[in-house]
C-alpha cells in the first residue's frame, strides 16, 4: 500500500538538524524527497565523518531521501534551480533571511515558478526583531529561551544544554506536520502558502513556566525577575541564583514521586502523577507523607521534605533493579530502568513492536535504525532508504527535470552539479 503522501515531490534545502529532519519524516509518509547540497557537501555531512563526506549526523537526519549536489551560488544555476522548484510541491529552507532571496530560493521567488508551491521555512529567532539576522543553533535557542535554565544540568558551574537538541527536533516534527496540513489545504482549495517556524519558538513553547495563568503567575514572574536582578548585580554564580529560586517553586521541594532512584546494583525511575499513583507509592514503600494531611505547617516544609527524601533513598538501595520493577509493577507504579541507548537494540520489548529496522545505504553497507515514529494502516509508513551519498542522485534527478545527457555533462563540466 502507497504512504499518504506517495506522489508528493519535496525539495529539501536546508542544512543540520530541523529542516533535514521534517523532510526525512515527509519521506517515510511516502513522499519523493530530493535533497539539495552545495558541491562540497552540507556541513552536517562534513561533521565528524566516519569516511570521507559521510557522518553520523548527516545519516541520522537525512534517511529516506534522494541526493543532487547543486550550485546555487552560480547564476548560470538558476534554470536547474527553477526547473527543480518548478517540478516540487514543497520546498523547505532554514537560512538567515536574506539568504533565501539571494539564492533565489526565497517564498517570491519559489511562487513566481509554481505558484502553489508549499513554502516551509524554518530560522533561529524568526524574521522580524532584533536578533532576525544572528546566526543560531539549538544551543543558542535553549540559552535564549530560558529552556537550559529550566531545569539545570550544571557542570562547573555552566547551564549544559539539553544534549539531543531539542528546540531542532521539535521545529523538524512542527515542519513536518505544518507541511501536511498545507498540502490538505492545497488539496482543497488549490493554494499554496508559506510556512514559517523558528528555533527560539520551538524551544519556549516546550516549557510550562511559558505559559501563565496571568493573576496567579504574573506576580511570581515580576518576583524573579527582581531577584534575577539583584543576583546579577551582585555576581552570584549560577548555582546561587538556582538555588535561591526555589523559594519561588515551594512545591517543588522533597520530590520522591517523579525523580530516578540508586538501587542496590542500578538505576530506576519511578512517574507518579496524581493523588491515586501517589498514594500506591506511599503503600508501596510503607511510608506517610505529611505535607498530604489536614492542617500542615508549612513552616516545616524544608525539614518534612528532606526527610521523605532521605527515607526513599534509604529503602531504594535496599534491593536489585529487578526486584523493584517486580514489587513496583504489583502497585500499578510506573517505573522503568534507566538504560544506555545501546542496550535498546536487543531489547526484547524494542523487538516484539518492530521499533528498530533495517536498511542499507550505498557506501556503509548495511544499517539499523528507529522505524518510522508512527505506523498507519492505511497508508503505512515506511524507511524508503538510506541517507543519500554526496550527488549519489544528480543525474536522476535532473533527467526527471527535463535536462538530457549532454545537459548534465555540461553542467558537470561547468561545476554547477556534482
Amino acid at each position: 500500500m502507497p504512504g499518504a503522501l506517495e506522489g508528493i515531490r519535496v525539495l529539501d534545502c536546508t542544512q543540520i538538524i530541523a529542516g533535514p529532519l521534517a523532510a526525512s519524516l515527509l519521506s517515510e509518509m511516502g513522499a519523493d524527497v530530493v535533497k539539495v547540497e552545495p558541491l562540497e557537501g552540507e556541513p552536517w555531512r562534513l561533521q565528524a565523518e566516519v569516511i570521507p563526506k559521510e557522518s553520523k549526523n548527516f545519516l541520522v537526519q537525512n534517511r529516506g531521501k534522494r541526493g543532487i549536489a547543486l550550485n546555487f551560488k552560480d547564476p548560470r544555476a538558476a534554470p536547474i534551480r527553477d526547473r527543480l522548484i518548478a517540478s516540487a510541491d514543497v520546498l523547505i529552507t532554514n537560512y538567515r533571511p536574506g539568504v533565501p532571496e539571494a539564492l533565489g530560493i526565497d517564498y517570491e521567488s519559489a511562487r513566481s515558478v509554481n505558484p502553489t508551491i508549499i513554502y516551509a521555512e524554518n530560522t533561529a529567532f524568526g524574521k522580524h526583531g532584533p536578533d532576525a539576522m544572528r546566526r543560531g543553533y539549538d544551543i543558542v535557542a535553549q540559552a535564549m529561551s530560558g529552556l537550559s535554565t529550566s531545569n539545570p544540568n550544571l557542570q562547573n558551574g555552566l547551564p549544559m544544554p539539553v544534549a539531543f537538541a531539542p528546540a531542532d527536533v521539535v521545529t523538524g516534527y512542527a515542519l513536518a506536520w505544518a507541511i501536511t496540513a498545507a498540502l490538505y489545504h492545497r488539496q482543497r482549495t488549490g493554494e499554496g502558502q508559506a510556512i514559517n517556524s523558528s528555533l527560539l519558538l520551538s524551544a519556549l513553547a516546550l516549557q510550562a513556566g511559558s505559559r501563565e495563568v496571568v493573576a496567579l503567575d504574573e506576580p511570581i514572574r515580576k518576583q524573579k525577575l527582581e531577584h534575577l536582578a539583584e543576583a546579577r548585580t551582585r555576581g552570584a554564580s549560577m548555582e546561587e541564583i538556582i538555588r535561591e529560586r526555589r523559594r519561588f517553586t515551594p512545591e517543588l521541594s522533597g520530590n520522591i514521586y517523579y525523580r530516578p532512584y540508586k538501587t542496590r546494583d542500578s538505576y530506576l525511575v519511578v512517574g507518579c502523577l496524581g493523588p491515586g499513583p501517589r498514594a500506591r507509592f506511599r503503600d508501596a514503600l510503607g511510608i506517610t507523607d505529611p505535607r498530604y494531611e489536614p492542617g500542615f505547617d508549612p513552616a516545616r516544609l524544608h525539614d518534612v521534605a528532606a526527610e521523605l527524601v532521605r527515607v526513599c533513598e534509604e529503602k531504594f538501595l535496599q534491593r536489585t533493579n529487578a526486584e523493584w520493577l517486580a514489587y513496583l509493577d504489583q502497585f500499578d507504579i510506573a517505573c522503568g530502568p534507566v538504560r544506555f541507548v545501546e542496550e535498546l537494540f536487543d531489547d526484547p520489548q524494542v523487538a516484539a513492536n518492530g521499533f528498530i529496522e533495517e536498511y542499507d545505504h550505498t557506501l556503509l553497507g548495511p544499517m539499523r535504525g528507529p522505524a518510522p515514529v508512527v505506523q498507519m494502516s492505511a497508508t503505512p509508513t515506511r524507511i524508503q532508504r538510506a541517507s543519500p551519498a554526496l550527488g549519489e542522485h544528480t543525474d536522476e534527478v535532473l533527467r526527471e527535470a527535463g535536462f538530457d545527457d549532454a545537459e548534465i555533462a555540461r553542467f558537470r563540466a561547468e561545476r554547477l552539479v556534482g
